[in-house]
Order: C-alpha cells, then sequence, then structure tokens
C-alpha cells in the first residue's frame, strides 16, 4: 500500500535538507556535493558521540588515497649521548614508517534510507530535524565499529544477507593483524581437523582467562608498550563467562557489594577490561585504543539526500574513502578461538 508524506512531515524534511545545503555552500542537497571540511569535522564528532569507542581511536584526516601510515607510537627507546667531537647527533624518529603496511583508502558507501511512514510519525516532534540528524549519525557511527572489528574483505558489491556483519564491505583492524602481523595473533592450538581453541580451565596451560591476558602481555607485547595504558578490548561474552559465577550466588549484603564493586571495575588480568559494541565472541584485543585509526581521504566525503517516491521512502546518500588502520603493530595481541573448558 502507498505511503503518502504528509505536509507537515514534508515541509520539516524539506527544511532538514536546506540546513544541510545551506551548511555546505550549495544550492540543493539533491545533488551530489562534496562535503565541506568544517561540516565535515563536525559529523565526525557526532560520530564519536554516537560510539563512545570512536572518541578513544584516532580519525585522521589524510590527502592521499594511499600513502605511509602516521605511526604515532615510539617504536624504540630514543635517549642516548654522543661525543659530538667525533660524530653528530643522531635524532629517532617518533613513530617509524612502516613501509611494508601502508594505508589505502577506498570508498565505502553509507547509504541511509527514511521511510515515510517514519517520517511521518515523527513529524509531530518539535526536534524533528535533531532526530533525523541523529539516527542517521547513529547507524554511521555503529557500522564503522562493525566494520572494524569484523571486516575480512572488501567485495566490489557488498551482500549484507549473507555478511550482516559487513565482512565483505572493507578489512578492519583485526583482519589486519591477522594478515599483516600472524605474529601478534594467537589462535590456540590445533585440536584436530584444522580447528583451533584457546581451552581455559584447570586440565590446560591457562586456568583462567586472567592468565591467558598476563602471558599476551608478557610474551607479545613489545616491552615498550606493556606500561602504555594497554586494555583488554573484548565481547560481553567474555566477561559473563569470568564474572557470572561472582554473581550467581547467594550472598549476604556485605558481600553482595563488594561483588558489585569488583564487577564494576572489570578487569582482565593486570588490564582494565572494555566491552565494545560490535565485537566479536570468543576474542580479546590486547592494545590502547590510539593505536587504532580510521583514516579518510580529504574530499572524498559526498553526500546527496534525493525522495524516492517508488519506494516510499527519502535516502540520505554518502560516500566516503577510508582505511581501518593499525598503527604500531608489537602493540597489540590477537586471541581468538577462547573457550571455557569446564
Amino acid at each position: 500500500m502507498s505511503v503518502v508524506l504528509q505536509p507537515a512531515a514534508r515541509q520539516l524534511f524539506n527544511s532538514y535538507r536546506a540546513d544541510v545545503a545551506r551548511a555546505n555552500g550549495v544550492e540543493s542537497a539533491k545533488e551530489t556535493f562534496a562535503v565541506l571540511p568544517a561540516p565535515t569535522q563536525k559529523i565526525i564528532q557526532a560520530y564519536q558521540q554516537q560510539a563512545d569507542f570512536l572518541k578513544l581511536i584516532n580519525i585522521w584526516p589524510v590527502d592521499n588515497a594511499k600513502g605511509e601510515k602516521i605511526a604515532l607510537s615510539i617504536g624504540t627507546t630514543i635517549a642516548g649521548n654522543t661525543n659530538t667531537n667525533l660524530n653528530p647527533r643522531q635524532p629517532t624518529a617518533v613513530g617509524s614508517l612502516d613501509l611494508v603496511d601502508e594505508y589505502d583508502c577506498t570508498q565505502t558507501n553509507y547509504d541511509v534510507a527514511m521511510k515515510w511512514l517514519l517520517l511521518n510519525a515523527w513529524r509531530h516532534f518539535p526536534d524533528f530535524k535533531k532526530k533525523l540528524q541523529e539516527m542517521v549519525i547513529r547507524a554511521i557511527a555503529l557500522d564503522k565499529l562493525c566494520i572494524g572489528f569484523n571486516g575480512l574483505f572488501r567485495a566490489p558489491t557488498s551482500d549484507r544477507a549473507a555478511n550482516p556483519l559487513l565482512q565483505d564491505v572493507k578489512k578492519g583492524w583485526l583482519q589486519k593483524i591477522r594478515e599483516k602481523a600472524p605474529e601478534q595473533h594467537y589462535k590456540g592450538e590445533d585440536v584436530g581437523g584444522g580447528v583451533f581453541k584457546t581451552l581455559i580451565g584447570a586440565a590446560h596451560e591457562f586456568k583462567t582467562v586472567d592468565a591467558l591476558v598476563e602471558f599476551g602481555i608478557e610474551e607479545y607485547i613489545a616491552e615498550q608498550h606493556r606500561e602504555s595504558g594497554l586494555v583488554a578490548i573484548c565481547g560481553r561474552g567474555i566477561l559473563s563467562d569470568k564474572y557470572l559465577p561472582l554473581l550467581n550466588i547467594i550472598q549476604d549484603p556485605t558481600e553482595q557489594i563488594a561483588a558489585r564493586i569488583i564487577y564494576a571495575n572489570k578487569q582482565l588480568g593486570t588490564l582494565p577490561a572494555m566491552y565494545v559494541p560490535k565485537f566479536p565472541a570468543k576474542t580479546i584485543l590486547i592494545t590502547t585504543p590510539d593505536n587504532l585509526s580510521i583514516y579518510i581521504q580529504n574530499g572524498t566525503f559526498n553526500r546527496s539526500i534525493v525522495d524516492q517516491p517508488e519506494w516510499d521512502r527519502a535516502v540520505d546518500f554518502q560516500s566516503i574513502n577510508e582505511d581501518y588502520v593499525v598503527e604500531d603493530y608489537t602493540k597489540c595481541l590477537l586471541i581468538e578461538n577462547i573457550e571455557l573448558d569446564d
């Protein structure tokens, strides 16, 4: 059944579209335009407000589609002495350039459909335009996290039905570690048939997930990074497995308070545990959030907002050239296939 966009909703939606056009110095947002730098920065900040983890990572503008990583971390010590009567002082570069793993910004489409049925329902809200903007921003922000943690490859045409976690949109941070730094990837032991498991339990090398995390820090993280604010990023299941036994018992009030305090200050080993939406199950990533970046190529953020009456909707077409980058592989460890063995 066809849906008609109500006059009040049409007026509000047209005003919203005119605001977008005005902010970017174009006559109409119905035709594709390049988003200006100032609105781009505001939109990036809006992404970060809608997904807290995006506040902790880097979102860097770059001029070229391909190039050397910014590589913020210092990969070595820098202090030293030089007898300048014999030799010149030799400064150490802050952030060694990784020529093996260059960034490569390719187009990602973030196209959001807005059904007229929804716009009609929202026409009664005094903050119609704000709600519409936040809906678009939140959808894109969460998709950026989903790609970063689940992206495996870039297909010419992605298939959301076959890859609901956006595995075929772009290579994310975890896949970059698997491919570019396999020495920083712990996938467990081969239990047969090419199946790997990182088993936790009394009968195994790692009795607890805390021991696994401490092993990972000592054996895989470069020494100069071990005191640099590492966190253990994980899915909710890892924390449930650890803390459910603590919470799932009858306790007196004092013990209940103590248990809640312990749970509120969740840790894995000696590291703060950080649950992030869209992070895969049975997986832990040890790193600092600022070791993860999204590079966006300047001048490639394009947008148009058009009606599609044949679908009873409007669509906000957005695209940008971007890449997901791990700045320093020696500052991270990806642990996968974690299973508790009772």
